[in-house]
């Protein structure tokens, strides 16, 4: 997120909004926390939208989280009229871009309406790095 957000800064452009797409297949898991990430990001004015991909393969059971769509709704998204397309199968891949770009492009630069609050717990942010550290005697190779 934050390489992203500095590429905004003198790439040449005035756009009427800046937009990061993140798409990944399990939670963060390198770097600052996300949340810090996240607020850094939203701070200079940027949205931030997400497509989990929430496929399943050998890794899904050490790194994939089964709600990864409310992970990214409550740790990675915000900004003026954010929102998560989950991706449940590669076949919906390209159905799940093109919605992502129509939504994005209907917007402009209004806002779109704010996500609904569910009344369930706000998601542990930090599922991802507390994933890693139990994992990592998986990733030693004797």
């Amino acid at each position: 997120m934050l390489f992203a957000a500095d590429i905004f800064e003198d790439n040449g452009f005035n756009g009427l909004r800046r937009v990061i797409d993140i798409s990944g297949d399990g939670p963060n898991n390198q770097g600052r926390p996300v949340l810090r990430a996240r607020d850094a990001v939203l701070a200079r004015g940027i949205t931030i939208n997400g497509l989990p991909l929430m496929t399943s393969d050998a890794l899904s059971s050490l790194w994939g989280l089964p709600d990864l769509d409310l992970y990214y709704t409550d740790c990675v998204i915000g900004g003026p009229g954010a929102f998560v397309i989950p991706v449940h199968g590669w076949s919906q891949f390209a159905d799940a871009v093109r919605r992502k770009m129509v939504l994005e492009i209907a917007a402009g630069p209004v806002a779109l309406q704010p996500l609904p609050v569910s009344g369930r717990p706000a998601y542990d942010c930090l599922i991802g790095e507390k994933m890693w550290e139990e994992n990592r005697p998986f990733l030693i190779i004797p």
